[in-house]
């Protein structure tokens, strides 16, 4: 005599299952979390005054720089930079959307998340189609402020008319996820 499964005990099947290979998928996809596209080296700079360089209508890597947010002209701005060692630096596309507390996580943790200097965001950017998105997608670093010693998030991107834009977020912001494809400036 054969037994026929209720149409309930498969669907309670088909869910463990479901469960079952979710939960592998997302230890893969933490894995995964980041994919490295390039290491960016910079020589060293003598002196790097953030005023200066990312001045409303001044030309960075072919594009005008077109916006300068708030909250990076009050903690980023005022930064006169002397001395910045050469340093390799690591660029990388998020494979998925993602906060900031698992992101700085992933990195080591606050301490060895942040890029140390200003200058070289500035670098990335000189580098025009180079490792930045060029495309509308952000570009972002962790840096620690100067005026209150937080984290923040330097973010950039070129915007429809194909000028930069440059600002910054506190972090861990709770509101905010930087998307898949987006590009992250770090450390190594």
């Amino acid at each position: 005599m054969s037994v026929k499964p209720s149409v309930f005990a498969l669907a309670i099947l088909a869910s463990v299952a479901f469960v079952t290979l979710g939960v592998g998928a997302a230890r893969s996809a933490e894995l995964k979390l980041l994919e490295p596209i390039a290491h960016a080296s910079f020589d060293p700079t003598g002196r790097f005054v953030a005023a200066d360089a990312f001045k409303l209508g001044r030309t960075i890597g072919g594009r005008t720089l077109s916006a300068v947010g708030w909250n990076f002209t009050t903690h980023f701005l005022n930064i006169v930079e002397t001395d910045v060692p050469a340093v390799a630096l690591r660029v990388w596309t998020l494979q998925y959307t993602m906060g900031d507390a698992s992101l700085i996580r992933r990195l080591g943790g606050e301490a060895r998340a942040a890029v140390s200097s200003i200058a070289h965001i500035h670098r990335l950017m000189e580098m025009g189609d180079g490792p930045s998105n060029t495309d509308g997608r952000s570009n972002f670093a962790y840096m620690r402020s100067t005026v209150d010693q937080r984290l923040w998030a330097v973010h950039w991107s070129v915007n429809f008319v194909n000028e930069w834009t440059i600002g910054a977020v506190y972090v861990p912001h709770q509101h905010i996820d930087w998307r898949a494809e987006s590009r992250l400036l770090s450390p190594f």
